[in-house]
C-alpha cells in the first residue's frame, strides 16, 4: 500500500483482501485520511494479515495507525514509523484532535493494543512527529519483529513496493494543490516533511477551514520546476467575493524515498 491514503481506499483494500487468506501488507505511505486508515486496519486485524514497513521507507500518521493492526508487525532496521495527532473529517465536518484521538483510541482498544501504546499514540504531537524506535516499542510493550523482504525478484522493475519513488517536485506540488482544492487538510499535510506538519500553513484544521469556506474553490493554473522545488499559480474566490490570482514558491526535499514539501512562500499576497 503506497502513497497518500485517500477516502474510499478502505473499500478498494477490502475488495483485494477478500480474495486472500493470508498476506503481508507492505506499507509505504506519507499518511493521509484517518478514517479509511482505521478501516483498513480493522480489516487487516480481522483477516490476521501481517503488516510491514521496509528499510528506508516511511509510514507516518494515518499509515502508522494501519501498521499497528498487523499480526505480526514487521519493521525494517532503517524504516521510519511516526505518529501525529489525529485530525478527522467525517461527512465533511472537521473534528479537532481530541475528537480524532478518541476515535483512534477506540480503534486501538479494538485491535488489542496495550494501554501504554494507546497513550503514546493518542498523545502524539499536533505539530511534528513522534517516531517509534525499537527501544520505544520495547518500553511500550509493543511487539514487533524484523522485516526481511522475500528474496524473489519481481518481473517488473521497482514493483516490489519498497523501491524509492523518483524525485518529482512538480508531481508533489500538483498533488498538494489538488488537496487544497478539495479542502483536504490530511492529504495536503501528508506531502509535507514530518517535522513541519501541523505548523502554520501546514496545519490540517486551518487548511480545511480556509479552503472549505471559499465560494469558488482553488484551481491550480500551472506548475513549473524551479530549482529544488516548483512555482505554482492558482486562483480562488473568497466567501466575500474577493478574488485571488495567486503565485507561490514551494521548496521540496527528497527524504524516505519520497519528494516532500519543506517550505512554501506566497509571492502574491494570497
Amino acid at each position: 500500500m503506497s502513497g497518500v491514503i485517500q477516502p474510499n481506499d478502505d473499500l478498494k483494500f477490502n475488495q483485494i483482501a477478500a480474495t486472500a487468506s493470508q498476506a503481508v501488507v507492505l506499507l509505504n505511505s506519507e499518511g493521509g485520511s484517518v478514517l479509511p486508515a482505521l478501516e483498513i486496519g480493522r480489516a487487516i486485524r480481522l483477516k490476521g494479515f501481517a503488516t510491514a514497513v521496509a528499510d528506508d521507507t516511511l509510514c507516518a500518521s494515518a499509515c502508522a495507525l494501519t501498521w499497528l493492526a498487523g499480526t505480526p508487525r514487521l519493521v525494517g532496521k532503517t524504516a521510519h514509523i511516526g505518529f501525529h495527532a489525529s485530525y478527522v473529517v467525517n461527512n465533511g465536518a472537521a473534528s479537532e484532535s481530541g475528537v480524532g484521538n478518541a476515535l483512534v483510541g477506540a480503534y486501538l482498544n479494538q485491535i488489542g493494543l496495550p494501554q501504554s501504546t494507546i497513550v503514546f499514540v493518542t498523545s502524539a504531537p499536533p505539530q511534528g512527529m513522534a517516531w517509534l524506535s525499537e527501544k520505544k516499542a520495547g518500553e511500550l510493550g509493543l511487539k514487533v519483529a524484523p522485516f526481511q523482504p522475500p528474496a524473489i525478484a519481481s518481473s517488473i522493475p521497482g514493483d516490489d513496493g519498497t523501491s524509492p519513488e523518483p524525485y518529482d517536485p512538480m508531481k508533489t506540488v500538483a498533488a498538494f494543490y489538488n488537496a487544497l482544492s478539495n479542502a483536504d487538510g490530511s492529504s495536503a499535510v501528508a506531502l509535507v516533511v514530518p517535522e513541519k506538519r501541523g505548523i502554520g500553513p501546514f496545519n490540517e484544521n486551518s487548511i480545511h477551514s480556509f479552503f472549505g469556506r471559499l465560494s469558488s474553490p482553488l484551481s491550480l493554473q500551472s506548475v513549473s520546476r524551479q530549482g529544488s522545488g516548483a512555482l505554482a499559480t492558482y486562483t480562488y474566490v473568497r466567501s466575500n467575493g474577493e478574488a485571488c490570482n495567486g503565485k507561490a514558491e514551494l521548496k521540496t526535499i527528497y527524504r524516505y524515498g519520497k519528494t516532500l514539501i519543506s517550505k512554501i512562500r506566497a509571492l502574491s499576497g494570497c
